[in-house]
């Protein structure tokens, strides 16, 4: 199973999806995290299971608008 390291402080960071193949290598990677940012949070997890899902999105003309009836 991979790791990853995990940036806590700032889950936006792209780096946090990178898998590596041992503990020691994502351990080194969270090291790196914290040289450049000591306040930040990192952890270190095994990657137990991973998902993954497609979205596909259609578009169509849209139909025309009915003519409203008069009032009366």
């Amino acid at each position: 199973m991979p790791f990853v390291a995990i940036n806590a402080t700032n889950l936006y960071d792209a780096a946090n999806l990178t898998s590596y193949a041992t503990q020691e290598q994502a351990d080194s990677r969270a090291r790196e995290i914290l040289q450049q940012f000591p306040a930040a949070q990192v952890l270190v997890a095994k990657v137990l299971s991973e998902y993954r899902a497609t979205v596909t999105v259609t578009v169509q003309d849209p139909a025309e608008p009915e003519a409203e009836a008069p009032a009366a």
